[in-house]
């Protein structure tokens, strides 16, 4: 079993140039606070790097559908945590949940802001096709997904 805490919880502070004119958090920066998230835990819980895999290895995990839905509003200086959680592996892709929490500034609670959905699909670039999951990662992922509460 993977000893890293399950599901991994991402957390960033909301800074002044993540908003517009109305303080609120412009609407494309929630897909890079889950992409950010992404990054963290493909490298620290898969062993995948992306830069590593993609400038040395010839492949990468992009994204091939994303949904994302908003339930409040963020602003800056706001404390952000989003949650990652496996929600399907497939033979080429991992489907992946995110929920974006808000810790209110007055106390501990944790208000809901946001939940999203990523498939990212692991592609060989000298391919240039899908490939199937590598076995290290595969198993990296079945571990998470018994680690992780939901």
């Amino acid at each position: 079993m993977n000893a890293k805490e399950s599901p991994y919880i991402h957390w960033r502070t909301i800074s002044f140039g993540d908003t517009d004119a109305a303080g609120i958090v412009y609407t494309t920066r929630y897909t890079d606070y889950c992409m950010d998230a992404s990054e963290f835990w493909f490298r620290e819980y898969l062993d995948c790097d992306w830069y590593e895999i993609n400038i040395n290895q010839g492949m990468g995990t992009p994204v091939v559908h994303m949904e994302l839905d908003f339930t409040a509003s963020l602003v800056g200086s706001d404390k952000l945590a989003v949650v990652v959680r496996v929600a399907k592996i497939g033979r080429s892709t991992v489907t992946l949940e995110y929920e974006g929490l808000r810790k209110k500034s007055d106390n501990n609670d944790l208000v809901p802001v946001f939940t999203a959905k990523f498939i990212h699909c692991f592609y060989s670039k000298e391919l240039d096709s899908a490939i199937p999951i590598p076995k290290k990662q595969f198993t990296l992922l079945k571990e998470y997904t018994v680690g992780q509460k939901s």
